[in-house]
């Protein structure tokens, strides 16, 4: 699916009026597409609908759909929720309405106004369109609130009130919708939180501009979808070896953050590395052992708070012959590990990935990713509180805008970013962006992050393109997320049961 900006739907409209169309056609063939959606959900004729109209050109909408309900035999009442229309083309829309439709004032006839919603079959929900931003007047929010309580069905017109088009926020009250038209096509709001709780059910309706001028944009943002990820996966030739998928390199791991390291290299190996090298201090290493058999170790000593040079060596030969690398994962804060860091993120040839106390240790230090990234792919995986540290500002900025904080660190540091969370988002320094919508929020524990740093460099390392292995692990991991969560819950769900469930993905994938 693919979704677009605000200013796209301007450029959208402006194009096909170029081409010979109209802004009243087009809040004409908005109307009509909300009816329509209307009329396949629920029957109308005989039912009474209350139709919410703010004083834009989304209220317009609601006055083309009150004319054509009313023509269908709907009992149709429109509440002005801040008066008379404020533009040329809802004013236009309100005369063309016609007789046989009950109009009442929110701000004059409260109580009468409320009796209309509360015995409504079906609301419509025409307050603000894709151009709200902020926080609604008190007065539409007070409506806003008493529709939700009325428990009543709701159809949006293009996106809930209350919800910004372009990030998801939501600022103060807001609509809830049952189903939502989404005019021409979908919006980032509709798919970002929170505003998809809000936007119920999203439904794309043609509404007078053509597939050629939307064929003409690039959308804002895309979702995975799982078609696309099976086609990443082609079948093993039979004469193939552990050479031909991949040596992935896991620099990770610290005295009391050995599960790090072992669930990175665990997924990493469920996820058809060929070869998986652990690099991880001594002192943890019948930690790991213990725990997993598959991987060559690569034992690093520490001396006054850094690895020793032999280490820094055998390190280093390893990086030489890996075909990708996974930096971070339990790594720790030691004094050394910003060097350590610096100097992985200078000398490796392959795609890296930067997760957790990699992260950490480039903080302030955004040159290293940008001189990285020049000579390789770089793939940075940070949650909400690792992306605040790297811009040196709050959780609530970076989740406040999440697509918008992506995507410009990513153009700005040349590196991909896989900013994890609630509808983790893939940015790439070409503007390009997706969303992922498998997940739970049983998969929000400790050791998640290190699974998906895991499988990302799995992907990478068996020669999957950068940015499409990110796409593909993220997709992936909440895949195995969701079904951990059914079997298991998403109260007693571990992230090594998700690594469990990777095999009978790829089972699924390789029928």
């Amino acid at each position: 699916m693919q979704y677009y900006s605000k200013k796209q739907m301007q450029a959208m409209e402006s194009r096909a009026v170029e081409k010979g169309g109209t802004m009243e056609q087009l809040m004409e063939a908005a109307g009509t597409a909300a009816v329509r959606l209307l009329q396949q959900k629920w029957e109308v004729r005989g039912k009474a609908v209350a139709i919410l109209c703010g004083k834009g050109n989304n209220g317009g909408d609601g006055y083309v759909a009150a004319r054509l309900l009313r023509d269908a035999g709907a009992k149709v009442s429109v509440v002005l929720a801040e008066g008379f229309p404020a533009t040329d083309l809802a004013r236009n829309a309100y005369g063309h309405m016609g007789g046989g439709v009950t109009v009442t004032d929110w701000n004059r006839e409260p109580r009468a106004a409320r009796q209309v919603i509360a015995g409504a079959d079906y609301i419509i929900d025409g307050l603000y369109g894709f151009g709200f931003r902020g926080v609604m007047p008190e007065p539409v929010g007070i409506l806003a609130e008493f529709v939700n309580q009325c428990r009543v069905p709701v159809l949006s017109l293009d996106i809930a009130s209350g919800v910004e088009c372009d990030t998801g926020a939501v600022h103060g009250p807001c609509i809830r919708a049952t189903y939502t038209a989404a005019f021409t096509v979908p919006k980032p709001g509709h798919v970002l939180y929170p505003g998809r709780e809000y936007c119920g059910e999203v439904v794309p309706m043609e509404a007078g501009i053509s597939p050629e001028i939307v064929a003409q944009v690039t959308p804002a943002l895309e979702t995975i979808e799982g078609e696309w990820v099976q086609q990443c996966f082609r079948p093993r030739d039979s004469e193939s070896n552990k050479g031909d998928y991949g040596k992935l390199l896991c620099v990770c791991g610290s005295e009391g953050m050995a599960g790090a390291a072992v669930m990175c290299a665990a997924a990493a190996l469920r996820s058809g590395a060929g070869l998986v090298k652990l690099a991880l201090p001594r002192s943890i290493y019948p930690i790991a052992a213990s725990r997993l058999l598959e991987p060559v170790y690569v034992l690093l000593d520490w001396e006054g708070g850094a690895f020793t040079s032999e280490s820094e060596a055998r390190l280093l030969e390893a990086l030489e012959s890996a075909s990708a690398c996974v930096i971070g994962c339990g790594l720790g804060t030691a004094p050394g590990t910003a060097q350590l860091v610096k100097t992985l993120l200078e000398t490796a040839r392959c795609p890296v990935v930067l997760d957790a106390d990699g992260l950490n240790a480039v903080c302030g230090h955004l040159e290293w990713l940008r001189e990285a990234a020049a000579k390789k792919p770089v793939i940075i995986t940070p949650h909400p509180g690792e992306m605040a540290r790297l811009l040196g500002v709050s959780i609530p900025q970076v989740q406040g805008d999440r697509l918008a904080v992506a995507k410009q660190f990513a153009q700005e540091n040349g590196v991909a970013v896989v900013l994890k969370g609630a509808g983790t988002l893939i940015a790439l320094p070409n503007g390009r962006a997706w969303m992922n919508r498998t997940g739970n929020p049983g998969m929000a524990r400790g050791g998640s992050g290190d699974v998906l740093a895991g499988m990302v460099g799995s992907f990478a390392a068996q020669g999957m393109e950068p940015s499409a292995a990110a796409r593909a692990a993220v997709y992936l991991h909440g895949l195995a997320g969701d079904r951990c969560a059914q079997l298991l819950s998403q109260q007693g769900m571990l992230p090594t049961d998700m690594i469990g469930r990777l095999p009978y993905l790829f089972r699924e994938m390789e029928r």
